[in-house]
């Protein structure tokens, strides 16, 4: 092994790197022969010392990432190894920097050829000249001094006493380097850009430096390098995330040019309005019943599982948020079946409705197991009504929909509720201030409060027991003693009456 490493270097003359070499060579070996082959494949390899420092560096990481693992986990490790030399090796091949310029090579990919960008953009007033192509993803280091970061950049340094290097970057935009004073695991939500990127590639071209830094797109850049890095993604999805379209500024490009992209692509606002989420949720609950009806035979759990992750995988979200649109969509049709069809409301107006209150579909579901609003609206057929009804002419908020499943549990505060219906046929004013008592009765009738007063109740009993009585004595406020005198005649006079229900005290008539 030794022999290679030093035929390595004199061909190749990168001396700085040798000690990166020598680790991962040792390191693989206790994955196997196959492993520790190809890591001397890529120590073969005619790269320059800054390109075997990068690829030596992300076999390490992954390298050291697999020491103490099982056996299953190890091999899956190995694989990622075998993926990221022969895949870089491969793209360096395809997509090598210009040895003579310093630039980095724009390639032709899906169709398209490298090109003048036309009309030639323009950013916060100044043209830019800029080139359209293909770069490999993994030649690309993020840029340190883009402010998206620069917090975090800045804690590095004064806890490291250094500069975060690019793989410390990279990790920390990535969320897997954790700082003491932050904690988001995805600070910069990567993780739902990668599953993006996964599916279609990156949309917007970022834009570099003609050497191959990013000005612009370092988010889209981190999470690319996440697909092609993570075990949880197929191999044509690491090759969609791997090519990237960027724009290349040109050798030349001043400061005053890479400030004002920097600024019309953060600042300007593109007044692109976003979908929607009543819509998106059709949509992928749309899909949910097709892929559902496709399939033959009986729908088990699992089975339901495996529909809602691949829904989840089409567009880009979590499976968890399929499950969710799925209930707010069941509840929201039923809500509009209800105002259509038995109250004779204009479909159209329904919809908008939905649409415009679409999030207290979620919120109606709060609560657990059977003190599920949800659970009582299939139970109560009286119910609905005063539900969907207040929920169409009266209620202005997502948390009062949240309530209801605690008015309703209470017997005054449902009464209240039913007021509320009743009123909102005369007066929306009227009827919401019966809502909001209703919620507000609900509070106080709750087991929590009602366990928090009983609990008060004890230490009073012990803490006036305990009191000596020239404690009273003490107590120079006089309105303060009248107050507790008139109080306690009033408690007085309920307990007692309680204990005579409760057969603890005779009545007075007896």
């Amino acid at each position: 092994m030794d022999g290679i490493q030093d035929d390595l270097f004199t061909i190749r003359a990168v001396h700085a790197a040798k000690d990166l070499v020598d680790e991962a060579l040792t390191l693989s070996a206790d994955y196997g022969h196959e492993v520790s082959a190809v890591v001397q494949l890529a120590a073969q390899q005619t790269l320059d010392e800054e390109s075997a420092r990068s690829l030596f560096t992300r076999i390490l990481v992954v390298l050291r990432g697999g020491v103490g693992l099982g056996t299953q986990d190890r091999e899956r490790v190995a694989a990622m190894v075998q993926d990221e030399v022969t895949q870089l090796v491969i793209g360096r091949q395809r997509n090598p920097r210009e040895e003579v310029s310093g630039g980095i090579v724009l390639v032709a990919r899906n169709g398209l050829q490298p090109h003048r960008v036309t009309p030639m953009p323009i950013f916060n007033g100044q043209q830019v000249p800029l080139e359209e192509g293909y770069v490999d993803v993994t030649q690309l280091d993020l840029w340190k001094g883009n402010h998206r970061v620069e917090l975090y950049v800045k804690e590095f340094q004064e806890r490291n006493g250094r500069e975060p290097d690019e793989v410390e970057l990279l990790r920390l935009v990535q969320g897997d380097l954790a700082l003491p004073s932050v904690n988001d695991r995805d600070p910069f939500g990567i993780v739902p850009l990668a599953r993006s990127i996964a599916r279609k590639g990156v949309e917007r071209p970022p834009i570099i430096t003609y050497e191959g830094e990013p000005k612009d797109g370092n988010r889209r850049i981190a999470a690319a390098k996440y697909v092609v890095g993570s075990s949880d993604f197929t191999h044509e999805e690491k090759e969609r995330a791997r090519w990237i379209r960027v724009w290349r500024a040109p050798l030349g490009t001043t400061e005053d040019q890479f400030e004002a992209i920097v600024v019309a692509l953060n600042f300007e606002d593109d007044h692109k309005e976003p979908w929607p989420e009543y819509v998106k949720a059709r949509l992928v609950v749309e899909r949910y019943r097709i892929l559902r009806e496709n399939i033959t035979g009986r729908i088990t759990e699992a089975k339901d599982r495996e529909v809602r992750a691949e829904v989840a995988k089409q567009f880009a979200i979590m499976p968890a948020e399929v499950r969710r649109y799925l209930r707010m969509v069941r509840w929201a049709e039923d809500f509009e079946l209800y105002h259509t069809e038995e109250r004779g409301k204009d479909t159209a107006d329904v919809r908008y409705k939905s649409n415009d209150i679409f999030q207290w579909f979620y919120e109606i579901d709060a609560g657990r197991g059977a003190d599920k609003l949800t659970n009582k609206l299939d139970q109560d057929d009286d119910l609905k009504p005063v539900v969907y009804d207040l929920m169409f002419d009266v209620l202005e908020s997502g948390a009062e929909v949240r309530h209801l499943h605690k008015v309703v549990a209470d017997e005054n505060s449902l009464k209240l509720l039913q007021q509320a219906h009743e009123a909102s046929a005369v007066s929306k004013d009227q009827a919401l201030n019966f809502v909001r008592e209703a919620i507000a009765e609900s509070q106080r009738s709750s087991p929590t409060k009602r366990l928090g007063f009983e609990q008060w109740l004890k230490s009073a009993v012990q803490r006036l027991g305990q009191a000596p009585p020239d404690h009273w004595r003490g107590i120079e406020n006089t309105e303060l003693l009248c107050d507790l005198a008139r109080v306690f005649r009033s408690a007085t006079g309920a307990v007692e009456g309680e204990l005579v229900s409760r057969g603890k005290l005779p009545r007075g008539d007896q």
